[in-house]
């Protein structure tokens, strides 16, 4: 599994990808609907070239640093209560992700570790989740 990180109503309930989609109900603390509108967030940064989330979940590891520098929030963590999520969001709407991609490297970043796109996917994925009132569970 990796150290991802799944959108979920509650701690301890979080849709599984690897289950059939037909099963999916409110027990999984993700709904079809919840899985639809991440399925269309990202088929539109697709088609703009990006895309780093699956369904409900992206590689949370990966892209720690970025959101802490955008956000001020450590993702390393069992779970992140919705209201966080929507602080999150409001952070990476707030920013330009080619700015904030020159800002990250100037702060001591690795240069080339992050593209403006995966400012663009986070945005996206903390847009679906603080519209629907999801949290953050992590595989830590």
């Amino acid at each position: 599994m990796g150290l991802d990180s799944y959108a979920a109503r509650t701690p301890v309930d979080f849709f599984d990808p690897d289950l059939d989609v037909d099963q999916v109900d409110e027990s999984f603390g993700c709904t079809r609907r919840d899985l639809l509108a991440f399925w269309w967030a990202g088929k539109r940064r697709e088609s703009a070239g990006g895309g780093l989330f699956v369904g409900n979940y992206f590689r949370g590891s990966i892209y720690a640093l970025l959101i802490q520098h955008v956000s001020g929030v450590w993702i390393e963590r069992t779970w992140i209560l919705p209201e966080t999520v929507r602080k999150m969001w409001t952070a990476f709407d707030a920013c330009d992700p080619e700015q904030t991609i020159r800002d990250y490297e100037a702060s001591g970043g690795r240069k080339g570790e992050y593209h403006p796109s995966d400012v663009a996917d986070l945005r996206a994925f903390f847009r679906v989740c603080a519209k629907r009132g999801l949290g953050l569970v992590g595989s830590w």
